[in-house]
């Protein structure tokens, strides 16, 4: 019941942030919030960039750029985990990593 009565408060408090044109819509207020938190707790875009790879939402290069952490960091952390580490991406990622680089 407790949860519910948070829960129900919080909407109440996002409608009127809304109604109030500070944001333009939910999503947009929840993304500001979200933001806020991991620029307070960048420790949570690791479990973040993990439960991504591990779900297969993204590649390993991506992962470890969300992470924060160089490629070979993040493997390392992976292996710490004993989360298994597949090496691969999309066309796409590979291409804009060697644009990054100046590769092409």
């Amino acid at each position: 019941m407790e949860l519910f009565l948070i829960m129900a408060s919080a909407n109440d408090e996002i409608d009127a942030l809304v109604r109030a044109e500070i944001y333009n819509s939910r999503e947009e207020l929840i993304t500001d919030a979200l933001r806020a938190l991991l620029s307070m707790r960048p420790g949570l875009r690791i479990e973040i960039a993990i439960d991504l790879y591990k779900n297969e939402k993204v590649s390993l290069w991506k992962a470890a750029e969300i992470a924060g952490l160089c490629m070979e960091e993040f493997k390392d952390l992976l292996a710490s985990r004993s989360i298994k580490i597949e090496v691969g991406g999309t066309d796409e990622e590979s291409l804009a990593r060697l644009s990054r680089l100046g590769l092409i």
